[in-house]
């Protein structure tokens, strides 16, 4: 991608696709839950070539109950 689509790359609603393709929130969304759980998204991309998504989210060492199938713990 060229760097002007990378720079809106996580702003709502902004996408490439044709109007009737999509709203453009998937990266959006993504974004924010991962800022949400003090991590970073790193992208890196060549135009023609391809684009790689790194995703870094913090390690938790507390330990949380284990849930069943249900979702009850």
């Amino acid at each position: 991608m060229d760097e002007t689509t990378r720079q809106r790359l996580f702003e709502p609603f902004f996408t490439t696709k044709d109007a009737d393709r999509g709203t453009g929130l998937g990266l959006s969304i993504i974004y924010a839950i991962v800022r949400n759980h003090d991590g970073e998204i790193d992208v890196e991309s060549e135009q023609g070539v391809g684009t790689t998504f790194k995703v870094m989210l913090p390690v938790v060492e507390k330990s949380y109950p284990q849930m069943d199938a249900d979702g009850r713990g």
